[in-house]
């Protein structure tokens, strides 16, 4: 109970640990005390609750459900975002038929993660309402709720338990494996996207071949941004199935992990150079504490000097990875050229402008989706920068919803660090299950820091999986029902 007693006794982060605490239970109470809410909570309750009787139907709908985030998960790497849309509402309308066949007990299932994802979709609601272009803004928030519709099936897939959890994992670490190994063949073949990827002021002996794998747009940042979580997961299978009888399945994801830690350096991204650099960190940082600290772990004394050795062997890696590729150094050294770098110019102009944005609109912003953006940032634009998105996730939300959202939206991501930094220490969760806890936080953390310098977030083949990480990561860290889950590691 290290980190909890730090955490709760921190003047600066004890009211953010019990937020963060706060159970389904707790909630339920606080909804059928409200004298807003009161009403539709009552309703729910007079709804009879079928589930003991209707346990194949449940089975079913799992079944089915299961195969269809699997389905829609395949579809993230070739489909148009049309179709991958398309069948986000059709799974969505498989758990709404579920849910009024069924009707469980919905109360007793929310976690504070579904609170703050409802009310950063209010804060769209909010900002659409008050926008001066809403029929645009409308469009925008239909987007938005394709987004929230994807969260709602994961999180309604994640309370299968871990093991689907796991399974859809896998997944992704296959998905990633496939896309890192087109990129290969891209690289050793020279093709190049249709769009020109590279600063044109650098030498182009020094410029790289950019892999941008079969995701649509051929874009290599996107690439990047979908290659994250799958690296961070590929970093979860590889420790849960660390054991004497699954170690050929470890040993597997590991190579999947490092091919795909590979693919992500020859997209040539910045903000994927960046996240790689979070995801280092959170995961060491995550299995150092569990090494110290669980009391498993602590009784292999050779786990501590093996982290020490695999930390730097790792460190000397990159490094040495870095030094040996002029390309990939003159790369990575254009993240800190500012205004000498044409892409990193452009990215500080349309900051400015959008900074701007911010201050005549600071409360509801200007509205959600890239088309209201649009109308809205020619008034402000430096001429000959137009620009699609604000290139930055925080700054993309205080324009489209302002403080209010963005306020949200990072409390949200507090949350999950909170609850993620509690499940570490929990007596509910396994070790395996720490793991997964650990591996999903990676990935969100990852994602969140190339969001903070890229809107390639918005794109459903990175967005979706990040609304996965969240929800599954929601359930599992959720301190209300310790015996919740039905498959146990």
């Amino acid at each position: 109970m290290i980190l909890k007693d730090a955490l709760e006794g921190s003047r600066l982060l004890g009211l953010w640990t019990r937020l963060a605490e706060t159970t389904g239970l707790q909630i339920a109470e606080w909804l059928r005390a409200s004298k807003i809410l009161s009403g539709p909570v009552q309703v729910l309750n007079y709804l009879p609750h079928q589930q003991a009787n209707a346990m194949w139907y449940g089975s079913a709908v799992r079944f089915l459900l299961t195969l269809g985030v699997f389905g829609l998960l395949g579809l993230l790497t070739f489909s148009s975002t049309g179709i991958i849309g398309a069948v986000t509402w059709l799974l969505f309308g498989v758990v709404l038929g579920a849910a009024l066949l069924l009707r469980p007990n919905w109360l007793n299932q929310l976690t504070i993660v579904d609170v703050l994802v409802a009310c950063f979709l209010g804060s769209a609601v909010i900002s659409t309402a008050f926008s001066s272009f809403f029929l645009t803004s409308l469009i925008g928030l239909a987007k938005m709720l394709t987004f929230v519709a994807g969260y709602i099936v994961f999180r309604t897939i994640s309370q299968s338990g871990s093991s689907t959890i796991i399974a859809i994992m896998g997944l992704l670490v296959c998905l990633g494996l496939g896309e890192a190994l087109i990129g290969f063949y891209q690289h050793f073949n020279h093709i190049q996207p249709l769009a020109t990827w590279s600063d044109t002021s650098i030498n182009p002996e020094l410029q790289m071949d950019r892999i941008f794998g079969t995701l649509k747009p051929s874009n290599p940042n996107l690439l990047a941004g979908f290659l994250v979580p799958c690296f961070a997961t590929a970093a979860g299978i590889c420790g849960i199935f660390a054991k004497p009888k699954t170690w050929v399945i470890s040993l597997i994801s590991l190579l999947s992990g490092i091919l795909i830690l590979v693919a992500l350096v020859l997209t040539g991204s910045r903000g994927g150079f960046l996240a790689m650099g979070s995801m280092f960190i959170c995961l060491f940082a995550c299995l150092g504490h569990l090494i110290w600290h669980h009391p498993t772990l602590r009784t292999f004394r050779w786990m501590k000097p093996a982290w020490l050795i695999i930390l730097l062997v790792s460190v000397m890696a990159v490094v040495g990875g870095v030094m040996s590729s002029e390309k990939i150094r003159t790369r990575v050294a254009s993240i800190f050229a500012m205004r000498e770098d044409s892409s990193i110019s452009y990215r500080l102009n349309v900051y400015n402008s959008a900074s701007q944005m911010v201050r005549d609109n600071p409360i509801v912003g200007i509205g959600p989706g890239n088309s209201t953006f649009k109308l809205v940032y020619g008034l402000y634009m430096v001429p000959g920068y137009n620009a699609l998105g604000a290139y930055s996730v925080p700054l993309e939300i205080a324009v489209e919803q302002g403080f209010i959202g963005l306020v949200i939206f990072l409390s949200l991501l507090f949350v999950l660090v909170l609850r993620a930094f509690l499940a570490l220490d929990a007596a509910y969760l396994s070790l395996p299950e720490k793991l997964l806890v650990s591996a999903l936080l990676t990935g969100i953390v990852g994602s969140f820091m190339y969001g903070i310098f890229d809107t390639i977030w918005y794109r459903p083949s990175v967005n979706l999986l990040f609304w996965f990480m969240v929800a599954a990561l929601a359930k599992l860290t959720e301190p209300q029902h310790p015996n919740a889950f039905k498959g146990k590691l």
